[in-house]
This record gives C-alpha cells, sequence and structure tokens, in this order.
C-alpha cells in the first residue's frame, strides 16, 4: 500500500516539475525563451537538460509542449513542437473578496485557483482595515506567484486572473453575472438549495458566476442593501460561522463540484 501511495505522490511530483508558466509575451511562433523564476525551477531546482521536453501554460489558456535547445545563465531556450487543447469548463467563477490579512487572503487565493476560479476580483468594503495602496505593485506581484505555482500544481490549464482592488460601489456597476451572490451569515437561502433549483428546474448551468465574500466583521446592514438592488441573492453555508477563508473555499467547493468538474 505505502509502495502505491509513495509512487502516486512521485508522479504527481514529475508532473508539476515538468510544467511551466511563461508569459504569452515570450513565444514567437515556433520558438520561446523562459526567463527569471521559471528559468531558475527549470535549470536550477529540477536540472533539466538540453533534448528534454516540458510542458508549458500561459496567462490566456495556451498549452504546450517543448523542447529544450539550450540552457544559459539567465534564460531557457525553447522549440515549440506541439500546441495541446485543453477543454475549459462551462461555468467561469469570479471570486470577489473583501481586502483581508495577507495570510488569509493568500490562502485563498492558493486554494480557489486549485478548485477552479477563473478571476480575482478583490473588493474593499466599509469594514476593510488593510491598506495596500503604497505596495500594491508588490502585493499584485505576489498574487500572481501564488497563484501561477498553484496553477501548476494542479495541473490547471490556465492560471487565473487577478484584478487591482476596487471599491465595493464600482465593482457592483461593473459587473454582472447569470448567477450572482454574496455570502450573509446571518440571513439568506442555503447555498445548496439554490443549486438544486436550477437541476430540479432543468436549467442549463449558469456561463458565469460571481461570488462577493464580505471581511472579517461582514457587510455593514448598508452594503448588504446595496449589494441586493444590484440583483445579488443572499446565500448562507449553513449554521456555523465560518472564518472568511473558510467560507470562500467552502463556497467555491460546493458550485465547482456541480457545475465545473
Amino acid at each position: 500500500m505505502w509502495s502505491k501511495k509513495l509512487k502516486t505522490y512521485s508522479n504527481r511530483i514529475r508532473l508539476t516539475s515538468n510544467r511551466f508558466f511563461i508569459p504569452k509575451k515570450q513565444i514567437k511562433k515556433s520558438s520561446a525563451v523562459l526567463v527569471g523564476s521559471e528559468h531558475h525551477h527549470l535549470s536550477r531546482v529540477v536540472r533539466k537538460k538540453r533534448g528534454d521536453h516540458i510542458n508549458l501554460f500561459t496567462e490566456t489558456g495556451e498549452n504546450y509542449e517543448a523542447r529544450i535547445e539550450k540552457i544559459n545563465k539567465s534564460e531557457t531556450l525553447l522549440t515549440i513542437w506541439k500546441i495541446k487543447t485543453e477543454n475549459k469548463p462551462e461555468t467561469c467563477i469570479r471570486l470577489a473578496p473583501s481586502l483581508i490579512k495577507a495570510k488569509s487572503l493568500e490562502l485563498i487565493l492558493k486554494k480557489c485557483t486549485e478548485l477552479g476560479v477563473s478571476t480575482f476580483s478583490p473588493v474593499i468594503s466599509e469594514r476593510t482595515v488593510v491598506n495596500i495602496s503604497a505596495k500594491l505593485d508588490k502585493k499584485m506581484k505576489r498574487w500572481n506567484r501564488i497563484v501561477i505555482q498553484a496553477s501548476k500544481q494542479c495541473q490547471r490549464p490556465c492560471s487565473p486572473v487577478i484584478e487591482k482592488p476596487v471599491s465595493l460601489k464600482k465593482f457592483l456597476g461593473d459587473n454582472r453575472a447569470e448567477f450572482a451572490i454574496f455570502l450573509d451569515e446571518s440571513k439568506g437561502e442555503s447555498l445548496k438549495n439554490l443549486i438544486l433549483c436550477f437541476h430540479e428546474n432543468k436549467q442549463s448551468p449558469p456561463q458565469d458566476v460571481i461570488i462577493l465574500l464580505g471581511p472579517e466583521g461582514g457587510w455593514t446592514e448598508k452594503e448588504k442593501q446595496d449589494i441586493i438592488l444590484h440583483e445579488y441573492k443572499a446565500v448562507n453555508l449553513g449554521t456555523n460561522i465560518l472564518r472568511t477563508e473558510t467560507a470562500a473555499v467552502a463556497c467555491v467547493s460546493i458550485i465547482s463540484h456541480f457545475w465545473c468538474f
């Protein structure tokens, strides 16, 4: 039994170590150049060699098989020899979490990437206490590194998009979805029942879903009224009061199970 588990784990590590993220601008027809942290990982960590075959994925969902032609000090030169087609889920999930403490938000980014979120849209709510305006570029780079690494680990065909944080008011004005919900621990319909209604009425899965996630202190009553006016449904995940990061993972898991996997 242990040998089987060890083999499964080794295969997972092998697949992850053979997959690299490359910005689309680094690809020119059948040639590509890997630089930065991905080049470092290829050359110094997993120690690939000239002639080895690797897998590439871009920020817009293209997947390729490539051959290593040359490994220099600061870059790896590649030849693309096969374009891979990947099936995308019918339902795209946009998760809009309020800005919360760094570790909790980073956990949400990592785990919800694994669960299939297409876009992360951080929002600034009335009870947001985190101020990142002075170091936003640095934070955005870190967030993107987190979702890229999570995408590699779970073998996603593409990495999710992370948008710059905006106010809740602006987000509500700019975004609509066929299935738009916000988490409300004190009120709202059961998410499970809401999804089951779709199936009982023989409705097709929605093409797009938006999940609004409040801060640690929850939404204010004024915010809830504004969200409802923009046609978002209040939902809950049961009687227990969940931490923000737990609620995010639970909500995305339920929706992904029914509509994405």
